[in-house]
Order: C-alpha cells, then structure tokens, then sequence
C-alpha cells in the first residue's frame, strides 16, 4: 500500500520526475495494463473508453490520461472500462490523426494541444497569444475556472464533434538555440526557428524578426544536429525530454507563450452515456486539473535545474527586457483580434483580468 503523503521519484529516459506516491501508483498500474492488457468485461452493459495520447509513457499529460482511466474505473466499480494508449501508437505520433480519430469516435477520449485544435477553430489560440500571461499561476486559474470564452470554444468544437471535459495548463514555451544567448530582440534577428503548424506561432516569430521554419517534431532534433535549423520553442519538459541539450547551447527563459493541454470527448458517444456515467467522467475529468497543475509545479523548477546541469546557458528575461519583445508582437495582436473578433478577445482579456 502506498502511502499517499510521501513523494517519490520515478525515471524515464534519465529525467527524474517528483511525484506524490499516489501517481506513481498510476504509472505502475499503466504499465501492468501494457503488458499484461486490459480486462474486458462480458457483461453488455460495461462501457469501454479508449482514451489517446501521442505523449511518451513518463509524461505528464500521460500520467494525467492514466489517473483519468484509473479513477473512472474505480468510481464506476469498473462498469466503465479505460485503456490509455500513448505515444501516438494509434497514429503514428500524428496529433491531427488522433484529433480525427476522436471526431469519427473510433477515440472516445483524447487529449491534445490547443495548438492543434486552431486547425478547427482558430479562436482556440487565443490561449497562445505572445506575452498574454502574467505568470503561471494566471494560467492555472484560467484552467480552473469557468472561462466564458473557453466555453465559447467549446461551442465552436461541439460543432466539429467534439467536447472539451477539461482544460489543463501547461509550463510556458522558452526559447532555445546554438547561435547567441537572446537577451535583446536584435539577438533574433535572421534567427532559423521551428515552430508548430500554426499560423499564430509563425507570426509570433516573424514579428520578433526570427525566421518561422514550420517542421513536424520528429524531424526537429536531427534539423538541430544538422544546424538546418538554429533553434526552436518548448516547455522545459519537452526541451529536457527530448534532449536537445545535445544540439543546443543557449536558453531564454522569457515565458512568452502557453498551449493548454485540453480533454476531449467524441461528441455521439458523449451524448449516449447514462447520465450517471457522464456526471462522473466530468467529476473526474475535473479532478485531473489539480493533478496535472501539481506535476508542473514539481517538474517546471527541476528541470530548469537538470537543463543547466547539462550545460546549456540559460538567460531569464526581466520585466524590462520584455518591454520591447511585447511591443514587436503588437501587429500579431492586431491580426487575431481581427481573425478572434474583437468582441471575444476584450471579453476574454477582461476575464483574465479576474484571475
């Protein structure tokens, strides 16, 4: 029996992360499913949920998709059934496959990024706005709380087939390279940078005088080694976990962007639950928030630490160096409230104003 006030600390590929010993329960159930497989019931009446993720098995949002799995079947007194399926097994690493896979219902569940989800509706990035947070304690409160505007998302992904259950927060995307520490915004300037296949982050880096090299993941570490490209932006957890500490010298902590991590559900079989088991896949769902918040905590500090233990020179960005990386992004702002509409993005920034 695990003792639930004590942490512990679990490794996956050298990265060491805290968690309370209730998780690390989670990690060990999750990987007993994996190689011994799922119980199915035959009684007609068990509801059997798979639920996808293209994160590795140690990571957060992984473990997060497990504790959802793990407590619906134990609420349920397993008349609900969840397999998690990670590290995009079900689609190649694909995050737009699974999105897909999630709006036909072949997943009753999937969790994925903000940044991907833009593709459907492009108020989705409004999240991702360059320089919108104060810190990460406004992003969790947005996480928390009921968000109009996040609501006013949801509509819009219901139309698609699609229903968020829970908004996660994830750690703020730094900004890492091989060439020179950015410490000003001239130290950008021609700067070869990936981003993800979203409009607003090549935007974000056009504006900051960089040049946006959009590219698929998989081929990022190599386009590093090779220098085909200079750089890129992540969380700490992406950066450590991926080891790009091998292909790059220079970090700037700045805090300039977030994607939430959101929960999704295939609308049909959303709608078809007994209302029982809706009401308690919600609750859960809404218990994960404070789960994944209490993983970015632990880790975001941490890693920082482990990135520099590698050697990697990290720069953090005072209020005042910011002042003039906010100014650059103000046509990018210009542009989305044109594409948000004006309306909801006040309406949102008046939220925020809340937390």
């Amino acid at each position: 029996m695990f003792n639930n006030n004590d942490d512990a600390d679990i490794s996956y590929n050298g990265l060491t992360y805290v968690l309370p010993n209730i998780f690390l329960c989670l990690i060990i159930l999750f990987a007993s499913s994996v190689l011994f497989g799922c119980t199915t019931s035959a009684d007609n009446s068990t509801v059997n949920v798979r639920i996808s993720v293209v994160n590795p098995p140690a990571d957060i949002v992984t473990v997060g998709a497990q504790y959802i799995a793990e407590q619906i079947e134990l609420k349920s007194n397993n008349t609900i059934q969840a397999k998690v399926y990670h590290s995009g097994v079900l689609s190649g690493g694909r995050g737009e496959t699974e999105i897909e896979m999630c709006q036909q219902g072949t997943l009753q569940m999937h969790v994925t990024s903000t940044a991907y989800l833009a593709n459907l509706v492009p108020k989705t990035s409004v999240v991702s706005l360059p320089f919108l947070f104060r810190d990460i304690d406004q992003v969790v409160a947005l996480a928390k709380g009921k968000s109009k505007a996040l609501q006013v998302i949801n509509s819009e992904l219901n139309s698609k087939n699609l229903h968020v259950i829970a908004w996660w927060p994830r750690g703020f995307r730094q900004l890492t390279n091989s060439k020179v520490l950015v410490q000003r915004l001239d130290d950008m300037k021609g700067m070869k940078l990936r981003v993800m296949n979203n409009p607003l982050y090549a935007d974000n880096m056009k504006s900051l005088r960089a040049n946006p090299v959009p590219m698929a993941w998989g081929e990022v570490y190599n386009a590093l080694q090779l220098k085909t490209i200079d750089g890129q932006e992540n969380a700490e957890d992406v950066i450590y976990r991926s080891k790009l500490f091998e292909a790059q010298k220079f970090m700037t902590i700045w805090d300039y962007s977030v994607d939430f991590e959101v929960v999704l559900v295939n609308v049909d079989w959303w709608d078809k639950l007994a209302a029982e088991h809706r009401t308690l896949v919600q609750d859960v769902a809404e218990a994960s928030v404070a789960v994944e918040e209490e993983l970015l905590r632990n880790n975001t500090i941490l890693l920082r630490k482990k990135i520099a233990d590698e050697g990697m020179e990290i720069h953090y960005l005072t209020a005042t160096d910011k002042a003039e990386f906010r100014q650059a992004v103000q046509p990018v702002w210009e542009k989305y409230e044109r594409i948000f509409g004006e309306s909801f993005l006040e309406a949102f920034i008046n939220e925020l104003e809340n937390y």
